[in-house]
């Protein structure tokens, strides 16, 4: 459960980045997070803890991926 809300408050320290390169490298350790957070989800599959949520929590980290990824092209593109 605590790599799935570090993300989260990453991103908050993100948001108040002091330049570009920060945001960047802020988004790349939410993106980190996230990755870190996938592995756990995956952990937590494989021993079937709670088969019934897990699926969502990957399906939604997946997106999640997916929009830091476009997110830190994005901000890498404009430096």
């Amino acid at each position: 459960m605590r790599s799935a809300t570090s993300p989260f408050a990453n991103y908050g320290e993100a948001q108040a980045a002091e330049s570009r390169q920060d945001f960047v490298h802020k988004l790349r350790i939410c993106l980190k997070e996230l990755r870190e957070t996938l592995a756990w989800l995956k952990f937590v599959e494989r021993m079937n803890f709670c088969p019934d949520q897990v699926d969502a929590a990957r399906r939604e980290c997946d997106e999640l991926v997916s929009i830091f990824v476009a997110s830190i092209r994005t901000a890498t593109a404009k430096m």
